[in-house]
């Protein structure tokens, strides 16, 4: 396989809590980059599940391990990307990212969640991490997750755990590489910004020799 260029992959985490519309977001937002999505919910261990399905919230015993397998699925997603010929050339041409990448749905509720996605836990160090991460937050009022969560049927997630959720969220605001959505557009609009804003770190990123 041919070495990475100086631009490297990029993990894009589509992030918030429950009802917020990670999945369909990000969806959308690798349709338009062209690029791989895959929903964090689905890379939960059976253990993890089985708890979320009896109404008990995940600590952080349970979700450690489980960051830590998107991260590493990002990786082998964007290396598939880069044997595909998904790489810098094709991208730019096509007007899109100039690198490979993939998109995930998960919530990353606390900075320290984050940091493991970015490769940069102290408990999971790389030395010298692989991929770039940014986080697309889907940022809604707790009234609007309410009313989403409670509409939802056949979904593991419970109404009473919202609450739990948005209690653990800390918000990503003023980090680096943060796209902050108002998820209280129309969808067609919150997936526009999602994209525009997803671009525009992208280039700030290029810019920077990233």
């Amino acid at each position: 396989m041919s070495d990475y260029t100086t631009a490297k992959p990029l993990l894009i985490v589509v992030m918030g809590p429950a009802s917020c519309g990670k999945s369909t977001i990000g969806q959308n937002l690798a349709r338009d980059l062209g690029i791989d999505f895959l929903d964090g919910d689905a890379l939960h261990p059976a253990a993890n599940v089985a708890k979320m399905s009896a109404g008990n919230p995940l600590d952080d015993a349970d979700r450690l391990p489980w960051l830590q397998i998107i991260r590493d699925t990002g990786i082998r997603e964007c290396h598939a990307a880069w044997e595909r010929g998904d790489g810098r050339e094709q991208q730019v041409q096509d007007g899109k990212l100039g690198r490979p990448a993939c998109v995930i749905a998960c919530s990353a509720l606390k900075k320290s969640y984050r940091d493991i996605l970015r490769g940069e836990a102290a408990t999971v160090p790389e030395d010298k991490p692989t991929m770039k991460t940014i986080f697309v937050y889907c940022n809604g009022s707790p009234e609007l997750l309410a009313q989403r969560i409670a509409a939802r049927k056949g979904h593991f997630m419970k109404p009473q755990m919202l609450a739990s959720q948005l209690a653990t969220l800390e918000d990503p605001t003023g980090e680096p590489g943060v796209v902050d959505v108002d998820i209280s557009a129309e969808p067609d609009e919150v997936s526009r910004r999602a994209l525009s804003g997803t671009r525009q770190v992208v280039a700030d990123m290029a810019a920077r020799g990233e």
